[in-house]
Order: C-alpha cells, then structure tokens, then sequence
C-alpha cells in the first residue's frame, strides 16, 4: 500500500512551512542583533570556512549524507500521515 500523492504534498508543504518559518525566526534574530554582528559573523564564516576550504570528496560526502537525512525525514514524514489520515479513496479501488 503506497502512499497517495496528496499525503507527498501535505508532508511538501508542512516540511516548506517549517524551513520558512525558520528562515524568518533567522531572519528576525539577525535583524534584533544589528548589522555588526551580522558582518562579524561573516567575516568569521569566511575566516574559518571559505579562506581554507575542505576537501572535493569530504564537501561531497557531507552534501550527500544531508540530502539522505532530508529525504529520510520528508519520507517519515509521508509514512506518518499515510498513517495517520489512512489509505486514499483511489488506494481501495486498486485492490
């Protein structure tokens, strides 16, 4: 029993909801702490990160396990609501 589409776009648009809501939670924090802090933060962040980067394959490594970490929640999260608003209309007629 697959999931439906409609629960794939709830989790879409619950998981967008969330990384906005963050977004804006960072946005609003930097905006209370002032441009300074803002620009020391960067120049940190450049100091440590861009002026010596990491390695091709370690940048890669990293990047692949986020996505998988990304991809594991978003599908958690479409088993969860499968779950909880059960089997489609169109899920009992294909049995």
């Amino acid at each position: 029993m697959k999931p439906h589409w409609s629960h794939r776009i709830i989790s879409a648009v619950i998981l967008g909801a969330l990384f906005g809501a963050y977004i804006h939670h960072d946005s609003v924090s930097w905006s209370q702490r002032g441009r300074d802090a803002f620009l020391a933060s960067q120049a940190y962040r450049f100091d440590h990160y861009m002026a010596a980067p990491r390695a091709l394959i370690v940048s890669m490594c990293v990047s692949a396990l986020l996505i998988l970490a990304a991809v594991a929640v978003y599908e958690a999260l479409v088993l969860v609501l499968h779950r909880i608003l059960g089997p489609s209309s169109s899920d009992e007629i294909a049995r």
